[in-house]
């Protein structure tokens, strides 16, 4: 493992830890540690998006439901950060919001 994929490995740690705290035994989850990093829920999944800079690395985390994007959080600057959005977000409803332009 390079040091790039450090910060993608301990985020795929802390996401595990986080679903299985967070979520009762009956529900499925996986995280899949592919280019991106997905947690995947039975009704949604978190796709998370790594953008590195002069500073550091930064994190967004996208909310797909049904195959479509419904929210993005982010830039987090630690994993840590990111990972306790998603264990705000597992319990809560996913919500579409529409927009147009006219």
């Amino acid at each position: 493992m390079d040091a790039r994929d450090e910060p993608m490995a301990r985020l795929a740690r802390r996401l595990e830890t986080a679903l299985e705290r967070t979520l009762d035994d009956g529900v499925s989850w996986t995280v899949t540690t592919d280019s991106p990093i997905t947690a995947r829920l039975p009704d949604r999944e978190f796709v998370f998006e790594q953008r590195d800079g002069p500073d550091g690395c930064r994190w967004t985390v996208v909310l797909r439901a049904d195959g479509a994007v419904v929210s993005k959080f982010g830039q987090f600057e630690t994993v840590d950060s990111a990972a306790e959005r998603v264990e705000s977000l597992v319990r809560t409803d996913v919500r579409y919001t529409v927009c147009c332009d006219g």
